[in-house]
């Protein structure tokens, strides 16, 4: 444990919390059984063990968390210890359990089951007027599954050695056991090479970064020379301090694409041999290894160099968004196609990633690669990490490949978990803490034989937009707390349960420890429903009595309002009488101070529900007033403001209670085609109170908020949205169905 986390655990209250008569466990992940008795056992400064009977990894490893939680120490007895330890057999792998009477009885399958013993051994400890005690109990507890990760890309944002040990020791806590370091990508190599010296002398730094996000335009960049790298002795002091956590750790070399920073420091491993920097802005580029001899030779040798520095079973090797455009283009790579008789590029990027496989093979390695490495045909024994949603993962267990589930919509902590507009900026996306609770790796539809190839789960954590350690830790906890109950828990507790013991816990521990975790958890959900004359707000509280202060500011007549509510005392906001109005609305916490914010365009169709003809997308189907509840789309994207639709042809229709007056119509729309995000076509609005059509037809619409004049009046509207069948060729994500982002409907 750093110094950073060295942390007296005393200051947690102890948890007594009952559901069902069953009593709660203040360990998290939670055990598969906690049985409390009667009674505690109160614990001396210095706890007696018989060394022998442990390892002296073991005697160090406890020595240290003792005195890091609780300064507490370890002495050695030739009496009746207070700890003593048993070791099983004939077990499930890693399992424990944990007999607290007059005595600890720690009895362990494995040294790693022994140190997750540990760990819960410390968050049982509690304190009452400086004593310390642990309540008599019994803890049964294994992992549910093999595969419990963490992911760190270092290449967007460099963190030092200490911070990633800071990363370690926090994963620690928790019981993962993977811990994925995302060491090469276009914007920086971050692994020193030997044999390429140039790979960190000019792959490790570039000379500026994209200022705010990826969407905004025009683009601006800070000319600011950053990078940095690991040497090997730093990779290897990393390795031994994860070793030593009981963590493994996977390096990820990706390719054939995001290959950028390697092709900066040696561009005659690309297809055109021209010279091109690091670059400072984010996506995916044209510009991957090219697929002629030379380039797998210079892979081979990197590769000899990782594989000796990590010992584990895996190296990843990348594989996704790698655009075939140059390799199209290239008279060498159509060579390799023909030479091997290849159908086309996909084929040639499954031929790629095979022979890595086969020559890590010879090193005794497997290979993991994001599920892009399906498209042409999967390597014989290649694992899939599936993040484009569970369909990859389904695909390859199907085929009997192992998986590790890692999907976008419950695994990637770089999207937003709170709807306040004081979140910081994020690549995008809306995934909450209650919604990574609900992560299950295994989808209903595979039968129990399927089921068993999937190894496990991981979050990833991408850094385009985390530029520091704080940011980091804001970004992972508590998301990576609820992500450990679903990967470790046998039968996880309801989500109530969780937050309670959670809240009441572990949010002291981290705040103990110095982490600037997220508290977006803690504030109230702000919920907008539909209402006779408008819409309906709703702060919904996890203390139903909590009170709170809410300031109105009419921004078009500059004057405020104050009024008083409780959670779930509805708060009216009418429609708009004539002209649309612009309204602040901030909920301060009477008990917490936790401020949330909310921005509403008060307009004539307020709260009128959406009749959706075309459904959305299941992962963005939200509530019927998504785009009428008042709240512009926030640029970048958030999750939880849009509505995605993935087919070519939307169709909405908006019913009034009665005729109004329709001056104009606003739609906005979200453009961002390096998410695959594209503006429509072309777009038509029917008046169906008077069976005549007022048509806007654009071929290409090239502003993301279109207002169309309607000037009727109309107790019902059409709308038709008409979109790309298909990305276009030479695009990210060319041949999908593009995506359809579409926000609020402002009725003038």
């Amino acid at each position: 444990m750093t110094k950073a986390l060295i942390f007296i655990l005393s200051t947690l209250i102890g948890f007594h919390c009952f559901a069902q008569n069953k009593p709660l466990s203040p360990i998290l992940p939670s055990p598969v059984v906690y049985k409390k008795e009667d009674g505690k056992l109160y614990l001396p400064q210095e706890l007696s063990i018989q060394s022998e009977q442990f390892s002296t990894q073991a005697i160090k490893q406890f020595k240290l968390l003792l005195s890091s939680f609780h300064s507490l120490n370890l002495k050695d007895s030739s009496g009746e210890p207070m700890i003593r330890l048993r070791e099983l057999k004939n077990v499930r792998p890693d399992s424990y359990s944990i007999s607290i009477n007059e005595d600890i009885l720690i009895s362990y399958a494995s040294p790693a089951s022994l140190y997750y013993a540990m760990h819960s051994l410390m968050q049982l400890i509690q304190s009452e007027d400086g004593a310390k005690y642990i309540d008599k109990a019994f803890i049964q507890d294994y992992p549910k599954f093999e595969w419990r990760g963490l992911h760190l890309d270092v290449s967007r944002h460099f963190f030092t050695v200490d911070e990633v040990k800071r990363y370690l020791d926090l994963m620690a806590i928790y019981k993962f056991n993977k811990f994925h370091w995302h060491l090469t990508d276009d914007q920086g190599w971050r692994i020193e090479i030997k044999a390429f010296p140039k790979l960190t002398a000019v792959g490790a730094w570039r000379d500026s970064t994209l200022v705010g996000h990826f969407t905004t335009s025009p683009r601006s960049y800070k000319k600011e020379r950053v990078g940095g790298f690991y040497t090997q002795e730093e990779i290897k002091e990393v390795v031994s301090y994860a070793k030593n956590r009981h963590i493994t750790v996977i390096p990820e070399i990706e390719m054939p694409g995001h290959s950028r920073a390697a092709l900066a420091a040696y561009p005659e491993y690309s297809c055109t041999g021209i010279p091109k920097g690091v670059p400072g802005l984010w996506g995916v580029f044209d510009d991957i290894y090219c697929s002629k001899e030379e380039s797998f030779i210079f892979l081979k040798h990197v590769l000899d160099e990782v594989v000796d520095l990590f010992p584990g079973e895996y190296i990843h090797i990348g594989g996704d968004e790698a655009p075939k455009t140059r390799w199209n283009q290239c008279e060498k790579c159509k060579e390799v196609i023909n030479a091997n008789k290849l159908k086309d590029a996909h084929e040639l990027q499954s031929f790629f990633i095979t022979r890595i496989e086969k020559y890590l093979a010879t090193k005794n390695k497997r290979i993991i690669g994001w599920d892009e490495i399906l498209e042409g045909g999967l390597s014989p024994n290649a694992t899939v990490m599936s993040w484009r949603g569970f369909q990859g993962g389904i695909e390859a267990s199907k085929k009997e490949h192992y998986v590790i589930m890692s999907p976008g919509s419950h695994c990637y902590f770089d999207h937003y978990q709170g709807k306040t507009k004081n979140e910081p900026l994020a690549i995008g996306g809306y995934t909450t803490l209650e919604k990574v609770y609900q992560f299950n790796p295994i989808p209903e539809e595979l039968n129990s034989e399927q089921a068993n190839y999937i190894l496990g789960g991981q979050a990833n954590l991408w850094t385009e937009y985390i530029t520091n350690i704080e940011q980091l830790e804001y970004m992972a906890y508590p998301r990576a707390i609820a992500l450990s109950q679903a990967l470790w828990c046998t039968d996880k507790p309801d989500f109530t349960t969780f937050y309670n013991v959670l809240n009441s816990t572990h949010l002291k521990l981290l705040d103990g420890l110095k982490v600037n975790y997220s508290k977006t958890s803690q504030q109230a959900n702000v919920i907008l429903k539909s209402e006779e004359n408008g819409l309906q707000i709703e702060l919904d509280s996890k203390d139903q009595g909590e009170e709170f202060k809410v300031l109105i500011q009419y921004q078009n007549e500059f004057k405020n309002e104050t009024r008083h509510l409780k959670s779930k005392q509805p708060l009216i906001i009418e429609r708009a009488k004539k002209q649309t109005q612009l309204l602040k609305l901030s909920f301060t916490s009477k008990k917490t101070g936790l401020k949330s914010n909310l921005i509403l365009t008060k307009h004539k169709a307020l709260g009128i529900p959406v009749n959706y003809i075309s459904h959305p997308n299941q992962q963005y189907n939200h509530a019927p007033t998504i785009l009428t509840d008042g709240q512009r789309g926030s640029h970048p994207w958030r999750g939880h403001e849009w509505i995605g639709f993935d087919t070519s042809t939307i169709v909405l229709e908006l019913e009034f209670p009665k005729k109004i007056k329709v001056k104009k119509v606003d739609l906005s729309f979200l453009k961002s085609n390096g998410s695959w995000i594209y503006l429509p076509n072309e777009i038509e609005i029917e008046n169906c109170s008077k069976k005549r059509k007022n048509i806007f037809k654009c071929q290409e619409i090239n502003t993301e908020i279109i207002q169309i004049k309607i000037g009727q009046r109309s107790n019902k509207l059409r709308i038709r949205i008409e979109t790309n069948k298909a990305i276009p060729i030479g695009l990210p994500g060319n041949g999908h169905k593009p995506w359809t982002f579409i926000d609020e409907i402002v009725i003038h």
